[in-house]
């Protein structure tokens, strides 16, 4: 029965607060009511802008394209303090900024903007709407300045927004304009093998029968980009002939040295030998010759993040591997491989499912006539055996047969180049140094890249492969630690460049 009363109760209490506020409103005590003065941007975004792209038309030329993207997702960070708004990750090479559609949340939607008609025009103060076309390519560094104006009416201090966009294709594999014009002492090298560790490139190589061991040291150019130190360039030393007392070094065989654990390891009259970087001392890795095994190839040494050293060789009587101490001979490899002393080229890979897993990839020239592929073996580290791929089936996704073959793990992926290549189905690719092979199935399948990882396209680089000697191993490549990759020609003039967003200056 109380129920019934309670909307008479809510009522009386309606009435009674009516009265109330009514004589409140009759005494002089009104409180002031004081518009906010708050002037701040919340959120800023992009609406669709054109992005000019360039793409092979059915003739093979070069044809210039325009793709309408939607930029929304592109993430601005304010900084409410600086009064900064910018995209830390850029927008894409060729982004139309000429036309820009914006979203802008605020405090108010009084946001004027420093609009400016042409370049080297004053700004001038423009109510901003969201169908405005705004010029962001005249304006300073791509920088024009917002300001809200709070409900107080006080204009609140400006933002400067600046849109990044990005000047090189990501993507694209940028050579240095120049070769380094340094010279082997020992002069012109065959069967190179190059090696970099702790800012030293080092290779091995022979000259009339002797092998001979250079190095040179790799200097950073740093330069600030947005605040941050980033290295845009490398210089070297001159080459320094690696010294010999005790004549290990001239019987070495190149092909099988190597970088493991912070030291360089070679063979030598069939036993192991290592170089300490630093000092640059040979010295006996007599762990690994206590079993009197006569070595005739030294293939990879592996280590995993959980500490496990493993180390590939063979020998006469087949392929071995070290780990926990001893030798054991690595049984039932189903693999077809380069005859010892031959030229191969080795990459370790990370397994992306177990990060103490590596799989080690090997390839080498297949000296058949007409052979329709090259070989390509692996093996993981916790596996007993190693293993070749059977290119069965002739196509254009097998391992091409490169003569003088390089193999890099680079910007997660295999890259494979080298010298002539004698496969068939490859055989519009066959001059030395035109194209580079990529694969992201760790070796199983190969394809020619066309576009933006490529070298030069002035035939400089077959021309530095083919001057000074003829022979086997005219050349090596290395990678190091600013990403550069490193070919080292006959006489040892180089050549280096890097896949450009691998020198961007981190964002965050």
């Amino acid at each position: 029965m109380r129920i019934k009363f309670l909307p008479a109760l809510m009522a009386s209490l309606c009435i009674s607060t009516t009265c109330v506020m009514t004589s409140c409103l009759d005494n002089d005590d009104v409180p002031e009511y004081i518009p906010s003065s708050n002037s701040s941007i919340t959120s800023f975004s992009l609406g669709t802008l054109k992005v000019k792209g360039i793409a092979k038309d059915k003739d093979g030329k070069d044809s210039i394209y325009y793709d309408d993207i939607d930029m929304s997702k592109y993430p601005f960070t304010i900084d409410q303090i600086r009064r900064t708004i910018e995209n830390k990750d850029s927008l894409p090479v060729g982004t139309d900024i000429s036309r820009v559609l914006t979203k802008i949340s605020a405090d108010t939607q009084y946001i004027l903007y420093g609009k400016i008609n042409k370049e080297g025009e004053e700004p001038k103060d423009t109510l901003w709407t969201e169908q405005d076309s705004i010029n962001f390519a005249i304006a300073p560094k791509h920088t024009l300045m917002f300001k809200v104006g709070a409900m107080s009416g006080v204009m609140g201090k400006p933002y400067s927004i600046k849109l990044n966009v990005h000047n090189l294709v990501p993507d694209s594999l940028q050579w240095a304009s120049y070769t380094v014009e340094n010279r082997f002492n020992a002069g012109p090298l065959t069967q190179q093998r190059a090696l970099h560790l702790d800012n030293w490139i080092f290779v091995f190589g022979k000259n009339e029968g002797k092998t001979h061991v250079e190095y040179t040291q790799l200097i950073p150019v740093e330069t600030t980009t947005d605040n941050k130190t980033v290295v845009a360039d490398v210089k070297t030393d001159k080459w320094t002939q690696l010294n010999d007392a005790n004549g290990i070094v001239n019987t070495a065989e190149p092909y099988s040295a190597m970088v493991w654990k912070e030291q360089i390891y070679f063979l030598s009259k069939g036993k192991v030998y290592c170089i300490d970087p630093k000092t640059k001392e040979v010295t006996e890795a007599e762990e690994y010759n206590r079993q009197e095994l006569n070595f005739n190839q030294l293939i990879s040494g592996v280590t995993t993040p959980n500490g496990s050293d493993l180390l590939y060789a063979r020998t006469q009587d087949g392929f071995l591997t070290y780990s926990n101490g001893q030798w054991g001979k690595t049984e039932n490899s189903q693999i077809e491989y380069a005859e010892p002393g031959s030229r191969t080229a080795t990459a370790n890979l990370p397994v992306s499912y177990n990060k103490n897993l590596i799989r080690t990839v090997v390839m080498s020239y297949r000296d058949k006539e007409n052979s329709p592929y090259g070989t390509v073996s692996h093996r993981i580290n916790n596996d007993t055996e190693w293993t070749s791929y059977q290119y069965e089936q002739v196509d254009t996704f097998t391992c091409p047969n490169i003569v003088d073959p390089s193999m890099i793990y680079y910007n997660k992926k295999l890259y494979a180049f080298g010298g002539e290549i004698t496969s068939k189905p490859h055989d519009k690719f066959k001059e030395p140094f035109s194209t580079f092979f990529c694969s992201s199935d760790n070796g199983l399948s190969w394809k020619p890249i066309s576009r933006h990882v490529c070298f030069p396209s002035d035939r400089s680089f077959a021309d530095l492969y083919g001057a000074g000697i003829a022979g086997e191993g005219a050349y090596s490549c290395t990678i190091d630690d600013y990403q550069f990759i490193w070919i080292i020609w006959s006489d040892g003039r180089m050549s280096h460049g890097r896949i450009n967003h691998l020198g961007f200056a981190p964002k965050w």
